[in-house]
């Protein structure tokens, strides 16, 4: 693909696409974010929250820009129910939109998590080993980590790697809490949000805002089957490249350029 072929914004998913579970990007990768934001827009998405991106992006992006301006480049945290865009005035990223989770829809979603978690842990094969908490509120979104937030990705990638345990608890939670929808997250997540707001959602809010269609759009994602969290761009007709993991991805930047 050519230079004069480039979409006008290229989206990429975070955990298992641009860098390892919970890993700060390889100086290769920010360096070839970077290069590429000088040529078209790129935006961030994932489920992980803003927290994840301040310890996973920003610290290798500002080092690879070499303290030029970074505008070029869209966060979007919690699967883009917030976006986050860059103030040259602060030299940092701002939140410009959120869209919040009902708090009386969020508290179903919890007690039912502590359920499956509790007296029905050993029906959802949850690991009695856990490392940190379950479940994260991430205030417009609620993530729930099977071994818990701080777990190894070694023994996080052997737990559930064809997403048979984690679809089990999608399809228990959507059935009692109809008002959202589960979608699984990097090797051991399962990200819920309010039904009908996925990265799909997410995304055309971006584009609305830059005023542009889901032709301009190309999104790179690792979970792009069937119930991942990177599935849902393709079915409002964004064009969409699957990657197994950051190497193929920093391979197809290195095409893109």
């Amino acid at each position: 693909m050519s230079n004069t072929e480039l979409k006008k914004i290229i989206a990429f998913d975070l955990d298992g696409t641009l860098a390892e579970s919970k890993q700060e990007l390889s100086n290769e990768m920010a360096t070839l974010l970077y290069s590429l934001s000088l040529k078209t827009k790129v935006a961030i998405i994932s489920g992980g929250s803003y927290r994840q991106f301040q310890k996973q992006i920003i610290p290798k992006l500002t080092e690879a820009s070499q303290g030029k301006s970074l505008n070029n480049i869209f966060f979007l945290p919690t699967s883009g129910t917030c976006r986050y865009e860059y103030d040259e005035k602060i030299k940092d990223w701002r939140e410009v939109y959120t869209h919040m989770f009902a708090s009386s829809v969020k508290t179903r979603v919890i007690n039912e998590l502590n359920n499956i978690l509790g007296k029905h842990k050993s029906d959802f094969e949850i690991p009695e080993k856990h490392y940190g908490t379950y479940i994260e509120d991430r205030g417009n979104q609620i993530t729930l980590s099977a071994m818990g937030q701080e777990a190894p990705l070694g023994e996080k990638s052997t737990w559930d790697p064809t997403g048979k345990k984690r679809l089990r608890i999608k399809s228990d939670l959507e059935h009692v809490v109809p008002e959202v929808e589960a979608n699984l997250g990097g090797t051991t997540s399962v990200d819920v949000l309010p039904k009908g707001f996925d990265k799909s959602f997410g995304l055309k809010i971006t584009l609305e805002a830059l005023k542009l269609s889901v032709k301009d759009i190309l999104f790179v994602g690792d979970a792009v089957f069937k119930g991942g969290n990177d599935y849902s761009p393709s079915l409002i007709g964004i064009e969409t490249i699957g990657v197994k993991n950051p190497t193929e991805t920093a391979l197809l930047i290195s095409n893109l350029l």
